[in-house]
């Protein structure tokens, strides 16, 4: 009898802490528009995920924090293709050496080496190419895999800004809250609606 009572408590505790470490497994390819997904660090720095129904998620109490946040309150604009930086930067200082000085530009001929004119050059195509790097970093991350998509993000997670695309499996994630250890991820169709 005892060992009976005692095998029986045995697998009650086991049936317990089994449950309590409930882990919500990645959505169907076909569902994730459904879902919101939470990335939280804890104190001790170990960083969990969560996919979260849509339909019974809050997302109004991370959009005023988004919002406030965010310059304009809004989702900007992002460059989907990926640039040749350096490439669009050859080019532009290319362009600026074929083409003639405008009036009182003429001492900017004089100099050794390969001339004023291209420094000339090169100072003007500078801007356009540190442009060029930042969107690149703001360009959307796209994965194919939900499992890869997650990894990324789990280890990324303190560089998402608020407003960030993450194309998961095809469907567009938006950061709606990102910060203080806690960066959320609602698909861009449930934000249209």
């Amino acid at each position: 009898m005892a060992p009976a009572r005692f095998i029986t408590s045995t697998l009650c505790l086991l049936l317990v802490s089994c449950s309590a470490t409930r882990h919500i497994a990645a959505p169907d390819v076909e569902e994730l528009t459904r879902y919101v997904l939470v990335i939280e660090e804890s104190p001790s720095g170990q960083v969990t995920h969560d996919w979260h129904p849509a339909e019974g998620f809050d997302l109004s109490r991370y959009r005023s924090l988004s919002s406030a946040r965010a310059p304009h309150g809004r989702i900007g604009p992002v460059s989907c293709h990926q640039r040749d930086c350096d490439e669009e930067n050859r080019e532009c200082v290319r362009d600026c050496m074929n083409r003639p000085l405008g009036r009182g530009f003429g001492h900017v001929t004089a100099g050794r080496g390969k001339g004023g004119k291209h420094e000339y050059c090169e100072r003007r195509c500078m801007q356009p190419y540190i442009d060029c790097m930042e969107l690149q970093e703001r360009r959307p991350r796209e994965f194919s895999a939900v499992n890869d998509a997650v990894d990324w993000l789990k280890r990324n997670h303190q560089t998402i800004l608020v407003g960030s695309i993450v194309v998961i499996a095809g469907v567009a994630f938006v950061a709606v809250s990102a910060g203080a250890g806690l960066v959320v991820l609602a698909p861009a169709a449930l934000l249209a609606s």
